[in-house]
């Protein structure tokens, strides 16, 4: 031990220990040891093929950066021909995120089309697999398969993850979705058609491969959590995020509140038939929330017959636009005649029989009137009367020949209904029927100076002897609900039958009245011209306008003009 030379032994630790540094940094660049929450990415740097042109990772062992990555755990590698370039941390999509792949190498993407399907049929394990990515043919750009929540050993030069959010439909809204890719629309088609089995968008691959297009779809999404190809943000930060294969906006859901109804017009489907106001109704469609059955049972595009009661719809604002309206009250004393602007064309042989039906009514009605009032008005007189309506009414003149047109309706034919509707609260569709309110209790008019309802200037009439008297005239009618949808057909409703009917109608009878008297027998007798007025308008009622009344005179009052010794002999007497 004396014997051995310090120098030399000095010498062999420094060596010794070199070496142990040498071999230790050799142990370290072949022996590597991968995290459990990262990845390791190799470098080929000799010995090898180059990579074939526009290829980003070797897959053969080029030179180059490897597609394979070193997963958790210790790992041998070819030092010096290999070496580890980075290793990266494992991607974490959160529980309310999904991951947005984009390839950077691969096949090239069909033209026309801005998202990759995945060729490789997931082969690649999620994109765990770069090798099988590239080799089963994956295509270049961004991926419609998404990652689900997890942590993911992802190749960072082969794929660029950024993260997007789930998409949540709150309660009363509903999500109108577009597509940014697929097929293009139908010729003539507003909305993309339905495709089955997508899982309300969540799987985007099986909706571009089965056909869905692009542009708004008819499918909708109703309240709750959508894991959906969206818009997302790079997971390094910054501004620039990635498009979305889907848009989701948001509307609010179509609500019906108490003594309301919906009435619907749909934007798409097919045309409505000639001649037809309303579209046929289609079963299936559960309150148009179906839009995919609406459209594939043929809908047609326009007013709907079927309507939304009170409460909450959701429904495609883009295949259907809803238009709210209260519900209808006919009151007690009241009758609505419905217009259908739905149903069959009535033939010929309906009008005949609606005419020989209106002709037999007004006939048996005005027999019993000319009955009730033949105390008081001579058969001449009510023959005049019918003589001179039935001249005067074209329509009438045909109804009597046999040739009337008829208006009123079985149930069933387009027109106006023969039955009406009693008291009562409706929800009715305005679009495919029309209800006309008629009163049926006894109405007033009065032709008076007095500030009344329903109201005319009192009667200027001419007597026999040429002197002017104004005349104050109170009429009482009502119209029978079984008469009510014939005034319609005939008048239209009940201020115009005050207007176009009974106006003219009293107006014609005081002045014949009166033509035939003296001014002073006029007045001294107006009580006997009172009781032969009111059967004339009974008769002349059901004849002119469907209706039954009575008529009495107020006091006559002589023009200012009549000489005053005329005057003064009236008064006296």
């Amino acid at each position: 031990m004396n014997n051995i030379d310090p120098v030399l032994l000095v010498t062999v630790l420094i060596f010794a220990f070199v070496l142990l540094i040498v071999l230790l940094v050799i142990l370290r660049r072949i022996f590597v040891n991968v995290g459990a929450r990262e990845i390791a990415i190799k470098e080929r740097r000799y010995m090898g093929r180059r990579m074939p042109p526009g290829r980003v990772v070797a897959t053969e062992g080029e030179v180059g950066i490897q597609a394979e990555v070193l997963k958790p755990g210790l790992h041998l590698i070819k030092f010096p021909f290999e070496r580890v370039v980075r290793k990266v941390p494992l991607i974490e999509i959160g529980a309310d995120e999904l991951g947005i792949v984009e390839a950077v190498d691969g096949e090239p993407m069909l033209p026309g089309r801005i998202f990759a399907l995945d060729r490789a049929q997931n082969a690649h394990n999620n994109f765990q697999d770069p090798i099988a990515f590239i080799k089963q043919g994956g295509v270049k750009g961004i991926q419609l398969r998404t990652l689900p929540p997890g942590l993911w050993p992802i190749h960072p030069y082969l794929f660029r993850v950024s993260v997007g959010k789930t998409t949540v439909i709150p309660q009363g809204k509903v999500g109108i979705v577009t597509a940014a890719d697929g097929a293009p629309l139908d010729p003539g088609r507003l909305l993309g058609k339905a495709i089955k089995d997508h899982l309300s968008y969540q799987n985007a691959e099986l909706f571009v491969s089965s056909g869905g297009q692009r542009g708004p779809q008819v499918d909708i999404l109703t309240p709750g959590t959508y894991r959906i190809l969206t818009q997302s943000a790079p997971l390094e930060g910054g501004t620039e995020g990635k498009p979305g294969l889907f848009t989701i906006r948001l509307f609010d859901a179509t609500v019906i509140d108490e003594n309301q109804i919906g009435l619907v017009e749909a934007l798409d489907g097919a045309p409505l038939n000639p001649g037809d106001y309303v579209a046929e109704s289609i079963p299936g469609h559960d309150n148009f929330q179906d839009g995919h059955e609406f459209i594939d049972s043929k809908g047609q595009r326009g007013p709907q017959k079927d309507i939304l009661l009170p409460g909450t719809y959701y429904i495609n604002p883009l295949l259907f636009k809803v238009i709210l309206e209260t519900a209808k009250e006919v009151k007690p004393g009241e009758v609505a005649v419905i217009v259908s602007n739905t149903g069959k064309d009535p033939s010929d042989e309906v009008r005949r029989e609606m005419a020989a039906k209106v002709r037999a009514r007004m006939e048996r009605e005005e027999k019993e009137q000319a009955a009730q009032s033949a105390a008081h008005l001579t058969p001449v007189d009510a023959e005049e009367i019918k003589t001179e309506l039935m001249t005067g009414d074209p329509a009438d003149r045909r109804l009597d020949e046999g040739a009337h047109e008829a208006y009123v309706v079985p149930e069933g034919y387009r027109g106006i209904q023969e039955t009406v509707v009693g008291p009562g609260r409706y929800y009715v569709n305005t679009l495919a029927i029309t209800p006309i309110v008629i009163p049926t209790t006894n109405q007033t008019v009065e032709w008076t100076s007095g500030e009344v309802v329903n109201t005319f200037n009192p009667f200027e009439v001419i007597s026999k002897d040429g002197f002017t008297m104004q005349l104050e005239v109170r009429v009482v009618f009502r119209v029978k609900p079984e008469d009510a949808p014939f005034m319609v057909a005939k008048i239209g409703g009940i201020d115009r039958l005050i207007q176009n009917v009974m106006h003219p109608l009293i107006d014609s009878i005081f002045r014949n009245q009166a033509s035939e008297s003296s001014a002073m027998a006029y007045l001294q007798n107006r009580h006997e011209e009172q009781e032969r007025v009111s059967p004339t308008v009974s008769v002349a009622g059901p004849a002119a306008g469907h209706f039954s009344g009575s008529g009495c005179g107020g006091t006559p009052e002589l023009s200012p003009f009549v000489p005053k010794q005329y005057r003064c002999r009236v008064v006296c007497r």
